[in-house]
């Protein structure tokens, strides 16, 4: 096999492996993002039930979740990958699925 049958080859592969290049990575850029949703709604619980029994106002509860839950993003480099909107949503859920749960 000489230079320019293996420059063919190697083209004829790329040619024909792109496609499962491209899926390949879609497919961990969404398996990264569904991962980093999940640690966000895990955190979001963890800072809710942490903070169930203080002695803090609503919104004073509210705002020292969304500060562990940012503590948290940053920690694991995560910071600036949800907006304080997202934050809050979350927190909320979590309020909510608590609630649900202790009734």
């Amino acid at each position: 096999m000489n230079l320019t049958d293996t420059l063919v080859l190697s083209l004829a592969f790329a040619a024909v492996a792109a496609p499962a290049e491209h899926a390949l990575v879609r497919w961990l850029r969404t398996k990264t993002k569904n991962g980093n949703v999940q640690l966000l709604l895990t955190w979001a619980d963890q800072a809710v039930a942490l903070l169930e029994k203080s002695d803090l106002a609503g919104t004073q509860k509210k705002q020292e979740a969304i500060d562990f839950v940012s503590q948290r993003l940053v920690a694991n480099k995560l910071a600036g990958k949800f907006s304080q909107e997202q934050l809050s949503a979350v927190i909320e859920q979590a309020v909510a699925q608590l609630n649900a749960t202790n009734k």
